[in-house]
């Protein structure tokens, strides 16, 4: 099974590694190595798993490999070396980045991102913040009490706990995966919310917003225009709900009046 942060280490001990791939078959393919004879070792697949993803210096890393090939010893010190380097130019702690189109970064501490169009958000956590998410832009893994702001365009943005905030999500963006006590709010155009439970709270829906798959004590209010709500459970909570809105059966036996 590959890990983030899967690469590869050839036998004269360069460390290849995209910011995009996690896969060990993709990494072989995207640098065209063969990979055909098992009796031909040219390179190792391994992996430098977080600990504490704001320490790069604390992460695991291993052979992801059956057995060692012959060469391993001599590179395997200085490709660890190597590996963490990579790891720790991901790791944003503080200070502000107005701008990222390309890599895959991990995002903490009181560090802040203005704008977002494309790579990878591998990880938000403790007081980050982020906003001006679009394009293809893919997010996961917030936490602590970050705060995501302005999400449009085709970005995705998946697991989501703790205390976080998500705010101002609209166009065809989608937020899934939902728990804890994560806030999401002000969603509009074709937006997706999905997989929603702990006591997450979901308000301020609109446009044709749809809300799916929602369960624990989640709480969702305040839903307008012709927004859908769809497959609700557990003790969910469903509360004012107007314009051309619709629920499904589901989630309207979990409709509360308004008080």
């Amino acid at each position: 099974m590959c890990n983030f942060l899967s690469a590869l280490v050839l036998q004269n001990g360069d460390v290849l590694h995209h910011p995009m791939l996690d896969s060990h078959s993709d990494l072989v393919t995207y640098f065209k190595l063969p990979d055909a004879n098992a009796h031909i070792r040219r390179f190792a697949k391994v992996e430098l798993v977080p600990v504490d993803w704001m320490d790069a210096s604390t992460w695991t890393f291993r052979l992801d490999e059956n057995t060692a090939p012959a060469w391993w010893g001599d590179v395997a010190a200085d490709a660890e070396s190597k590996l963490r380097a990579i790891a720790n130019r991901m790791i944003l702690r503080d200070g502000e980045r107005e701008l990222i189109v390309d890599g895959c970064w991990i995002v903490g501490g009181t560090a802040k991102v203005r704008d977002v169009r494309s790579g990878w958000i591998r990880r938000v956590q403790d007081s980050a913040t982020i906003r001006d998410v679009g394009g293809r832009a893919p997010t996961r893994d917030v936490g602590g009490s970050a705060t995501i702001r302005d999400v449009w365009g085709s970005a995705t943005i998946r697991n989501v706990g703790g205390s976080a905030t998500i705010r101002d999500v609209g166009d065809s963006a989608t937020i899934r995966d939902v728990g804890d006590s994560a806030t999401i709010r002000d969603v509009w155009g074709s937006a997706t919310i999905r997989d929603v439970g702990g006591s997450a709270t979901i308000r301020d829906v609109g446009g044709s917003a749809t809300i799916r798959d929602v369960g624990g004590s989640a709480t969702i209010r305040d839903v307008w225009g012709s927004a859908t709500i769809r497959n609700v459970g557990g003790s969910a909570t469903i509360r004012d709900v107007g314009g051309s809105a619709t629920m499904d059966a589901s989630a309207t036996a979990h409709k509360k009046d308004s008080q």
